[in-house]
């Protein structure tokens, strides 16, 4: 009921705006609709960082930090559409799409159904302890 009625305000809004606001209001809606399940990566983020392979240029310029990589999941848990959003270089950016493409997800769930979703998860580089 709660998510009607902020979706009521909203669309009661957006057609009162001129054409060029409606678009921009219509991803302000679809922030409100909450799924049943989020996206989750199969084995967690550990094992995602377990297959990390520290990029050969990033371990000689004592490179570490974190980069954040949206993608896209489908209903199957596919990913596809790697994006880096914050990146480190230096080969990081390159292996931290890998890994968010070769790892396996659980789909979202809307109203008992998988549905397509946006993700973001962060990679840490972290140098290692010689």
């Amino acid at each position: 009921m709660k998510t009607l009625t902020i979706l009521l305000v909203i669309s009661i809004y957006c057609f009162s705006q001129n054409d060029s606001t409606i678009q921009i209001d219509a991803e302000i809606i679809r922030c409100f609709i909450q799924p049943d399940s989020l996206t989750q990566i199969i084995g967690g983020l550990e094992s995602l960082q377990d297959r990390l392979q520290y990029p050969s240029s990033a371990l000689e310029k004592g490179i570490e930090g974190t980069v954040y990589v949206a993608l896209t999941i489908d209903t199957s848990g596919t990913p596809s559409n790697p994006k880096v959003l914050k990146g480190l270089g230096y080969g990081c950016d390159e292996e931290a799409k890998r890994l968010v493409t070769t790892s396996n997800y659980f789909p979202a769930i809307l109203h008992g159904k998988k549905i397509k979703s946006q993700f973001m998860i962060p990679i840490k580089f972290k140098l290692p302890i010689e």
